[in-house]
């Protein structure tokens, strides 16, 4: 902003409508006044025709020119056909002493030809006349006793000047007056429509890092303003729940990643106090197992990290994912049976790292808990490849089936996290499948558990034919 227009909105509001209001009256004075100027003209020059014509009359019908002089200032001449001046107004030599006859009449116009020409009044050095003025003169042609004279009579502007000079001393002052009125009325309006923005400013200056509880008030109005509060304190609640959820996930971690810690810690240290007694190698084992499970929660943490924009798209197939992952869960020895029940392709968009990522931690997480089997169900349904995960073990109670996708989230049941787990498993299925434009979700199943991920099928054709078997229309 330039250094001479003010940086307050409310002062820029009133200075930009008292502008703005200047201009539009100044230029609407002008315009009238030329209108009002160009009809007072006419009208004067009608009014002069008027009188020419009962003057031309008068002499017509053989009176003298004395009865229908015009009276006053009104200047007036007749010229002969000579161009002879017969008889002009005293005040037309005395405002203009090297006054030259007008020009006669062309030699054949017509009894009653009318002529409007211009002439200029020269007073050179009168004492009461310094202005050079130009005057709007009517001719008329007139014929008697065989002689042709031209009668002019100059249109007096006067009383046309009188009434554009008070029109000006008038709007002069309104003109004014109104610029200040709206400059005002600018002011007083930007300053009611402000006060609810100040309000919200004064409320977001006391916002910080300890105090997101705040909210800014909400104008009764249902405008602009209105709308940017409850636009604010929509977004002081999404700031509040981030802040207080990076909090909780924050002391989690740092509580998981204590326990291993210290577990690494106190067996190295006891292992060091003695050393002649220590066994090493299952030191060295115990130790291990601990730097694993912080690499797992390392790693888990880093994936929670990761831009959904930094995801590649491509198609998958899903059922080729359940396929290397079952595959993968038939060479363990001594764990659940895991089986797959796969209708078909099902071809979504996504990463295919992320998407193994997303089926691994299912089967972890069902595995884990599993009795004696785990089943993976692969289908298709309203244009979702629909993904389920059913172990034989204890299941998830109904209050707790949105929780176990909380970070760290520790159950009072026979499905809480064991040694092997960082409680991070469910969260970052969850978090993929939703990145992936999809769902992940706990339900009810006859014996065990049930998570069920839902994303959206790609639609893919090869040779002719869908990718689901069904040719292309």
């Amino acid at each position: 902003m330039s250094g001479w227009w003010p940086s307050s909105v409310r002062r820029s509001t009133a200075l930009s409508a008292a502008l703005l209001c200047a201009v539009v009256f100044t230029l609407g004075w002008l315009g009238t006044r030329e209108l009002l100027s160009r009809q007072l003209s006419d009208s004067a020059v009608d009014a002069t025709r008027a009188h020419l014509d009962r003057m031309a009359d008068a002499y017509r019908a053989g009176q003298p020119m004395a009865p229908v002089e015009p009276a006053g200032d009104a200047l007036f001449e007749v010229v002969d056909e000579t161009g002879r001046s017969v008889i002009s107004s005293e005040n037309l030599r005395r405002w203009d002493p090297a006054w030259m006859p007008l020009p006669p009449a062309p030699a054949g116009a017509p009894a009653g030809w009318t002529v409007t020409t211009k002439a200029t009044l020269k007073p050179g050095d009168h004492p009461q006349w310094r202005e050079y003025r130009e005057y709007t003169v009517v001719g008329k042609v007139i014929d008697r006793a065989g002689q042709r004279f031209t009668f002019y009579l100059f249109v007096s502007p006067w009383e046309t000047l009188r009434t554009l000079g008070t029109f000006d001393d008038t709007l002069i002052f309104f003109v004014p007056l109104a610029v200040l009125i709206t400059a005002l009325a600018a002011w007083l309006a930007a300053g009611r429509a402000l006060r609810p923005v100040e309000a919200i400013r004064r409320e977001l200056a006391e916002v910080s890092g300890s105090g997101l509880d705040r909210r800014v008030p909400v104008p009764p109005s249902r405008d602009e303003v209105a709308r940017l509060a409850t636009t604010t304190n929509e977004t002081l609640d999404r700031l509040q729940q981030a802040y207080e959820q990076q909090e909780r996930f924050v002391a989690d971690a740092s509580h998981e990643l204590r326990s291993p810690l210290a577990n690494l810690r106190t067996g190295l240290e006891v292992a060091l106090t003695h050393t002649d007694r220590a066994d090493w190698p299952a030191v060295a084992r115990r130790s291990l197992l601990d730097v694993q499970r912080l690499q797992r929660i390392t790693a888990d943490l880093l994936q929670l990290a990761v831009d959904p924009a930094d995801l590649p798209e491509g198609v998958v197939d899903l059922a080729d994912v359940v396929g290397e992952q079952v595959a993968e869960r038939e060479l363990d020895d001594g764990g659940p049976t895991v089986v797959s029940d796969v209708e078909g392709p099902a071809p979504v968009r996504g990463e295919p790292v992320q998407l193994e990522r997303l089926l691994r931690n299912l089967l972890d997480n069902a595995v884990r808990h599993a009795r004696s089997s785990v089943t993976v169900r692969l289908r298709h349904e309203a244009g979702e490849a629909v993904l389920e995960v059913i172990d034989d073990g204890p299941g998830i109670p109904a209050a707790d089936r949105e929780r176990v996708f909380d970070r760290f989230t520790r159950l009072d049941d026979s499905r809480t996290r064991d040694a092997g787990g960082t409680g991070l498993g469910l969260t970052l299925a969850r978090d993929i499948a939703v990145r992936h434009g999809g769902s992940l979700r706990a339900e009810g199943a006859e014996c065990g558990a049930r998570l069920i991920a839902r994303l959206p099928a790609a639609s893919v054709v090869e040779h002719g034919k869908s990718i689901y078997g069904g040719p292309t229309a």
